[in-house]
């Protein structure tokens, strides 16, 4: 399917959101794949929410990813090939059991789909985010509902200390963790594995 960009949003200094003109059916939390020619290639959390009007993805820029050189240079008005969706990491919105998100870095970009949706159909879930990053300057989506921002600058990496501070019924709610495969694994050591959902994000 070909999509057009028609809106660019610097999210951070090195975090941008792509906005496209284009129809897809999919779940908040889904995947899908965008080529920009015959060589690149890449997988995206979807970052919209299907309430919204239009499909965003949302990624980090990395100077040695020829992928994201070329994909820093697109414009609005330019077009991109889409395919999907794909991914089970989804939010059911008839599940009553209260959730608990764990986002690190761009991580982050399932849970604004599933935050958005839930806001904008009236959902009555119980969620706590918890988005550990660096500092807020590396933070998207910083204004998200529901949200505790752990800043690993200052106060250290998101341990289990810190969940049970931020979110003292964790073992009562289904967590969903997505992030760098080392925040995934440091969060799953402590976490009830019979209550847990995981993504990790390779290549950024």
């Amino acid at each position: 399917m070909i999509a057009k960009i028609i809106e660019i949003i610097n999210e951070t200094k090195e975090i941008r959101s792509f906005r496209l003109q284009a129809t897809m059916n999919y779940s908040p939390g889904q995947w899908m794949y965008v080529r920009l020619d015959e060589n690149l290639k890449h997988h995206f959390t979807i970052s919209s929410s299907p309430t919204e009007s239009f499909l965003q993805f949302t990624t980090k820029y990395r100077e040695v990813s020829d992928y994201k050189r070329a994909l820093w240079q697109k414009r609005v008005g330019d077009s991109l090939e889409i395919n999907g969706p794909f991914g089970n990491f989804v939010l059911d919105e008839k599940d009553p059991d209260p959730h608990l998100f764990i986002a690190g870095g761009i991580g982050i970009t399932p849970f604004r789909s599933m935050i958005k949706y839930a806001v904008d159909k009236y959902l009555s879930l119980s969620i706590t985010l918890l988005y550990s990053v660096k500092n807020k300057k590396e933070a998207a989506f910083i204004d998200l509902p529901f949200t505790h921002i752990i800043e690993s600058e200052s106060e250290g990496r998101l341990d289990k200390e810190k969940i049970e501070k931020y979110c003292p019924d964790w073992k009562e709610r289904t967590w969903w963790v997505c992030g760098p495969p080392a925040m995934v694994e440091a969060v799953m050591a402590f976490a009830p594995p019979e209550r847990v959902k995981s993504e990790e994000f390779t290549g950024y």
